[in-house]
This record gives structure tokens, C-alpha cells and sequence, in this order.
């Protein structure tokens, strides 16, 4: 895949998610402050439904005292409001927003730096990546040319046309340029696999 996809996918690391989320929950908390200013209103009231009874002692002339008693239903409520500001809390206000702010550029720089560090590091993988899919060839080629070589080198041997010691030498160049090939290979397999980790961008199904 082009550079381009692997770049795109840097936004997608559990790195760079997590200095987001950062971000959006320090947005949220200054969202929070700038509503607090509600909290200086108090709104109450309360409602009361119920049966009395009234116990009444009453005389008249040259009546003795006697008793009464009146029964009713009674509705009761009230409601009211009030305002209570905090000088420290109302002067300290603006100050308090702004902190929020200031913390919430300074995280965005975070996520910013965040970003352009692992899009470093997979350019750096992208680069070794490209790098070796362009020699691993021609080591490639190199390795299999030593092998057809080495079988002719074995048959002038038993034919009697070479001697031991320049078989010996082309063996030597068929071993360096076999272990060449194989570490080549075993490098591009880690380096795309570390690119693989960096993006989460599958790039082979199989081992090399």
C-alpha cells in the first residue's frame, strides 16, 4: 500500500486515541465550569394536603365551659427562589475558564506531538520496508545464481577440471550469498511487521 494509507492510519493507535480522548474530556470539564453559574440560584418549594381537627373551650353567662370541635381539609404550598453568589467563586471565575483553556491547548499540542512522533516511526519502517523489497531481490538473484553455479562447480570437481581449493572458494560465495539472502529476508518480514503494529494495516497473509 502507498504511504499515504499507513499515515492515515496512524489516527486509529490506542496511543493517539488516548491523547484525544484527553482532549474531549477536558473540552467536557470546561464545558462543566462555564454551567456553574447556575449554582448560584436556589429554586424551592413544597406542597402539604391533609385533615384537621380544631379543640375550642368556650363559656356563656350562667352556662358552664364546654368544648367544641370543628373538622376540615386543608391545601398548603409554597414556592420561592433565591440567589447566592460566592465572591471568591464569582471574581475567580474568568480565571478558572481560562486555566481551561490553557489546558486544553496545551493537551491539542500533546495529541499534536503525539501524532507527528508516530508518524515518524512509521515513515522510519516504511522507509526500511521499501529499502529492502528493492535489495532482497538481487540478493535474491545473487543466491540463486551461486546455487546454479555451485552444481557446475561440482561437476567439473568429479570430472577432474577443478581442484578442491576452488571448489572450496565458490562454496564460500554460495554460503555468503544464501546467509545474505536469508537475512534480508528475515529483516523485511520484521521491519513489515513493524509497520504492521505501528498502523494496524495488514500487509501479508503469510510469512516471507
Amino acid at each position: 500500500p502507498p504511504l499515504s494509507v499507513f499515515l492515515d492510519a496512524v489516527s486509529e493507535n490506542a496511543t493517539v486515541k488516548r491523547a484525544q480522548s484527553q482532549v474531549e474530556q477536558q473540552k467536557n470539564e470546561y464545558r462543566i465550569e462555564k454551567r456553574s453559574w447556575w449554582n448560584y440560584f436556589r429554586l424551592n418549594g413544597n406542597y402539604a394536603f391533609g385533615r384537621f381537627n380544631t379543640l375550642s373551650e368556650s363559656s356563656e353567662t350562667l352556662v358552664d365551659w364546654y368544648q367544641s370541635t370543628s373538622t376540615g381539609t386543608r391545601h398548603t404550598f409554597n414556592l420561592g427562589a433565591s440567589v447566592s453568589i460566592g465572591l471568591g467563586d464569582l471574581f475567580n471565575r474568568p480565571l478558572k475558564l481560562k486555566n481551561y483553556r490553557y489546558n486544553i491547548e496545551q493537551l491539542q499540542y500533546t495529541q499534536d506531538e503525539v501524532m507527528e512522533e508516530r508518524k515518524l516511526k512509521v515513515l522510519e519502517a516504511y522507509n526500511a520496508v521499501t529499502e529492502q523489497l528493492a535489495t532482497i531481490k538481487a540478493k535474491a538473484e545473487t543466491a540463486a545464481l551461486y546455487n546454479a553455479q555451485m552444481k557446475i562447480c561440482e561437476y567439473n570437481f568429479i570430472n577432474g577440471t577443478m581442484d578442491i581449493t576452488d571448489l572450496s572458494m565458490e562454496r564460500s560465495r554460495r554460503s555468503g550469498a544464501v546467509t545474505a539472502y536469508e537475512q534480508a529476508r528475515v529483516a523485511l518480514h520484521n521491519s513489515i511487521i513493524l509497520l504492521e503494529m505501528l498502523t494496524n494495516v495488514k500487509i501479508i497473509k503469510d510469512k516471507l
